[in-house]
Parts: C-alpha cells; structure tokens; sequence
C-alpha cells in the first residue's frame, strides 16, 4: 500500500489517494463499510463526490450484506462499485489499482472531449471574428471588436490596440495611437494619446521587433537586461496605482499587413485562472491571474494575422473614402468657382437631405415608418445631393451668372442709347433757338426760345422716366400693372441716328428680356440652365461607382423631377423618382427660397419658405409625406444658417 496515501478517513470509510501510471494524474478512492452505504445520509456526500469525475466509491461488505444493499437511487453517473470482503491483499491492490486506472482513462476521456469542445469553439469564434472582421469597415468598431474577442479567446481581463501611425519609412519614427481598450475589473475611461516608436514600451518593442512579447509577470521582472527581463522592460505602476490594479500578464502581438508591415499591436492584460471573472482585491491578482499559455499565443496570433489584413483593409478604404470626398469636395468648390453667387448651396443642400433620410430613420408612423437607409445609403445620398448641380460647368457662364434680366453689356447699351437720344433732343432744341434768332425779331426771340427750353426739357424728363422704368423693369421681379404694355409700346417708339436712319427706343430681344415674367433668364437660357441635370448625370454616369454608390447618378439626375410630371429633364411621375431624389427637391427648393447669398433675391424667411414648398405639395409636384416629416423634425435648424 505504499503507493497509496490517506487523504481523510471517518467512522466507517476511508479516502486513499493515487497517482494513476496511465495518465500520471491523482485519483481519489474511497472504500466504504456497511455502516456508511448503508445509512442513506452518510453515504449521501460520497454519492455526490462519486459523480465528479476523479473519485470512486468502493462498498465493502460480505455477500449478505450487499445482496441486502438497496441503491435503486444511486445516480446513474456515480463511479459506484462494489467489493466482497474478506478479500486477499493481492486482490485488494488489483481493484484498487484498477478502479484507479478506469477513473484516468475517464477523466483522460473527458478532458480530451473538453479540449475538443474548447479547440472546435474556439475555432467557431476564430471563424465567426473572421466573418465580423470582413464586414465592419467603421475603423473604431473594428477595433473594438479585435479587442473584445481577443480578450474572450484569452480569458484575459483587459487589454488595448494600438495603430501605427506616419509614413516614413524609419518605423522608429513612427508613432503608436492608443486607438480602443477594455478593463473588465475597472471603469477607465482613457483619452487617447499617442506616443513615440519606442524599445522603452511592450507595443513599441512589438512594432520593433514584428514578434509577439509575452511577460508572465511585470511584478517579477529582473533588473532591466538580465535575467527574464531581457527586453529591458521597466514597469511603470502609475495607472496602476491610480486604478487599484495590478498589470501582471501581458501579452503583446503585432498586427500585421498584406505588404508585412506593423500597423498595430493588439496588448492584452492579466489571463484569468479558470474560475475567475473579475480581480478586485490585491490577492485576486496573485491567485487569479495566470501568463497567457501556448494555446493562447496560437490564437491570439490568429486573430492578429485576420486583424491585420482586415485593419489595412479598412485604412485603404478609409484612404479611398477619403480621396473621393476630397474629389467631391474640389467638384463643388469648382462648381462655386463659375458660380459664386450660390457659394455653400451644395453643402446645405445636403445637409439637408442627410437629415431628412435621418429623419425618416427615426419616424414610427407615417408612410415611410418602415423605410430605413443603412450608412452606405446615407452616404450616397450626400454624395448625389453634393453633386447635384455639378453639371453647371457645361452651362456657358454668362447665363450661369446672370443676376438681372438683361446682361450687363446689354443694360449699359440701352443706357448710352438714351444718353444718344437725349443729346439729339438738345441737338435739336439748339438747332432750334439758332433758327429762331436768325429768323425771329428781337421781341419774339425771348418767348421762342424758353418754349424751346421747355420743350427739351420736358423731353429730357420723359427719357429719364423711361429710363426709371427699364431699369425697375430689369431687375428680376414681377412688372407692375400694365408694365408689359408699357415695354412693348417703348419697342414701337423710334428716333432718328445721325444718319436719321430711325431706330427703335428698344430692340425686339431687349424689350422680350424686360418682359420675362419671372426671374432673369428667357425661356431658352432657362432650357439652358436646365439642362445642367443632364449634365450632371452624364458627367456621374461615366463614374465606376461602388457597389454601395452605384445609384449617385440617377437620384442627382431626377432632383428636379416632380410627382405630376411637370419637372425636368425626363418628366418622371410618382414613384419613378427615386425617393431620396424626392427628398433632395425638397431640401433644394427650400435652400435656394432661405439663401442669403443670392444678389436677384432677397432671404425669405422660413415660414414664408414652408407656405411656398406646401403650395408645391399641394399641386401635387413634392411628396406629402416627406415634407410632413421635414416640418415635423424641423430639419431646416439642422444647416449652419438654421432657424434665422
């Protein structure tokens, strides 16, 4: 019996302890007499400890005894045998070193079926991280991910990623983002800092090193260079001591992009012993936290390898998105550029119709209660609505900008006309009184020429009247009463050139100019001007759009379509117009009646905007239902002009 040891004994039983040769792990058996399995209260605990896997209960007792023995309630997964007694030694020694033998061989089993059941998890995990990884393109999200199963594959308590920031091509002068962390045991919430590619630091010793750092225990490092301190590590306790924490384990692995490059280290904390979910006290750390083991390297480096690939992914794609809004951008500042009195109208434009969409999002009844827009759908809506008025650059530039009904060269004739005319009146009204002084006695003299000078001067007064009106008649509003009988009577009056051929007060064009009835642009400039749709779409349309944004070209094309028909360029009705094209004629109507920055028009207030764009739907030319949900999250407060 060497071999064995007694761990406890009581009245009636004894618990001997082995070390199985199979498995060389230790197993616990007790031997049991009648007074003990036959007493269902004392033979109670050893029937629960019968079922745990590393113990087994032996009764003993003689044949009477144990044909007696009633244990119908035994559970089922009890390792429960029994021994006839007396019983030789030799015979004792092989059931004991069998049954010892069978426990292993279980608790091997078993241990194997949990490694099995750990390994196929944890690959399932490994898997289903791959999955999230390839489909989250929001950097920060992604991150917190990465972090978050990292830390669920290790058990380990807290962690950090860091992202590699620069471009110069000495990594070492770099630096490191403190981009996520989680603390399982501790509320922190850290501000984000950078700092420097250094040996000094675990992660700068990662990126550095392009291999993962593992320390089973800061608290026990050796002197900086020596012993299991070879990095050279010096500790630094002041988050510790801040927090009541103790930064134990720590498992640093570098991410790694498709070009081989560091562009992250993912930092995991303290690996919890099994059993512990959170470390609280100062003793929690020295029995609860464990250095991360082999298996927990293998999978965290995994992990690493998808979130590299997966991380550059989305630094490309940020860099891309960035690129193209940097490209959008420049495209509005160039439609700007030929058009500056609607400086900003784009942005507002979609501002506007972003928060429309967001609006509908949020909307729980109502006709589009069930319509939602994903990120993507948001961001080609405000692509499509930056855009929408790019197709300005092929309208030639002079209507583009044409402030006043007539052009300015235009209006500066007219004036110089009648300056020309005035003068041929005072011509002739000199003419006049020299043939009157010639012709006249000197007492008829005096009486002609103040008629004379009468004359012009009532002429000269009627020229600047006429004068009054044209340019009242110029600006882009509507014509009093009886102004456009008035313009076309001026087109009948004529005066005489200096080769008195006679020429008309106004051209036939001028006068159709002054009689636009409202605006400052004639029927074929505002054809013109109209066109700038098309133009804009056949401008997106050559555009290899993503997937996500593929639909830029047709809602920027249709923002001037209205429900009945009635718009342009293709007289789309009801649901043929994309709905958040439909949005974007709402916000585009409202910003070009609130604009400031229009020198043909004053702001109009946003009541009065409100009645125009009602009147609209009314017709039936805007849609009800999102100009309902317009008014009702006042989504005019969300441009930087607001309320006013």
């Amino acid at each position: 019996m060497s071999g064995y040891r007694v761990r406890r004994q009581g009245d009636g039983w004894i618990e001997l302890e082995v070390v199985a040769q199979r498995s060389r792990s230790p197993v616990l058996l007790v031997v049991a007499w009648p007074d003990v399995w036959k007493n269902a209260e004392a033979l109670a605990p050893h029937l629960v400890r019968a079922r745990s896997g590393n113990y087994g209960l032996i009764l003993v007792g003689s044949d009477a005894e144990l044909e007696e023995a009633r244990l119908d309630a035994a559970p089922s997964d009890a390792d429960l045998t029994a021994l006839v007694a007396p019983v030789a030694m030799a015979r004792l020694l092989l059931m004991l070193r069998t049954r010892a033998e069978a426990i292993a061989l279980r608790m091997q089993s078993a241990t194997l079926e949990l490694e099995l059941e750990r390994s196929r998890h944890e690959n399932d995990m490994l898997i289903s991280i791959g999955r999230a990884l390839s489909q989250e393109r929001d950097i920060q999200s992604l991150l917190a991910i990465i972090l978050r199963r990292a830390c669920e594959v290790t058990n380990a308590d807290a962690g950090s990623v860091y992202i590699v920031e620069g471009h110069d091509e000495d990594i070492s002068k770099r630096s490191l983002r403190f981009a996520v962390s989680q603390n399982d045991s501790r509320n922190v919430q850290p501000a984000g800092f950078t700092m420097p590619v250094s040996a000094s630091s675990i992660v700068g010793t990662c990126v550095l090193s392009g291999d993962r750092i593992n320390v089973p225990d800061l608290y026990n490092l050796d002197e900086p260079g020596v012993g299991n301190n070879p990095w050279g590590f010096a500790h630094d306790r002041s988050f510790d001591d801040k927090y009541r924490y103790q930064t134990r384990s720590v498992l640093a692995v570098p991410m790694i992009s498709a070009r081989a490059e560091v562009i992250g280290v993912i930092q995991l904390i303290n690996k919890r012993a099994k059993g512990w979910i959170q470390l609280d006290l100062p003793a929690d750390f020295e029995d609860g936290v464990v250095p991360f083991d082999d298996i927990s390297e293998a999978y965290v480096t995994a992990l690493a390898s998808q979130a590299g690939i997966a991380l550059e992914n989305v630094l490309l794609y940020e860099e891309v998105k960035t690129l193209f809004d940097s490209f959008v951008k420049a495209a509005v500042t160039a439609i700007e550029s030929r058009d500056p009195t609607t400086s900003g109208h784009s942005e507002r434009v979609a501002e506007l119709t972003v928060g429309l969409a967001r609006a509908v999002n949020r909307a729980e009844t109502g006709h589009y209660r069930e319509v939602r827009f994903s990120r993507d759908d948001l961001t080609q809506i405000e692509y499509a609505a930056l855009l929408h008025d790019f197709g300005k650059v092929g309208v030639r530039e002079h209507i583009l900008v044409k402030a006043k009904k007539l052009y300015e060269h235009e209006r500066e004739l007219i004036l110089q006309r009648f300056q020309l005319i005035k003068r041929g009146y005072k011509i002739e009204g000199l003419e006049s009184k020299v043939r009157y002084l010639m012709e006249a006695s000197r007492d008829q003299v005096a009486a002609e020429l103040h008629a004379v000078d009468k004359d012009i001067v009532g002429k000269v007064a009627e020229l600047d009247n006429i004068i009054q009106f044209i340019l009242q008649a110029n600006e882009p509003t509507v014509l009093d009463q009886g102004g456009f009988e008035r313009l076309a009577e001026l087109s009948g009056m004529t005066y005489r050139d200096e080769a008195g051929q006679a020429l008309p007060y106004l051209t036939h064009d001028e006068a159709a100019c002054l009689q636009i009835r409202r605006g400052s642009l004639t029927e074929n400039e505002r054809l013109e001007i109209n066109s700038h749709v098309v133009h804009t779409y056949n401008f997106l349309v050559r555009i290899p759009w993503s997937r996500t944004l593929r639909d830029v070209p047709e809602i920027a094309g249709a923002h001037h379509e209205k429900l009945d028909g009635t718009g342009y360029p293709n007289k789309l009705r009801g649901d043929q117009i994309p709905v958040p094209a439909r949005m974007m004629a709402i916000s585009d109507i409202y910003d070009a009646l609130t604009a400031s920055d229009r020198p043909y028009k004053k702001a109009m207030p946003v009541e009065k905007a409100l009645d125009i764009l009602a009147g609209d739907v009314k017709r039936g030319q805007l849609d009800q239902h999102l100009f309902d949900v317009f008014v009702g999250a006042r989504v005019w407060s969300l441009t930087t002009r607001g309320d006013r």
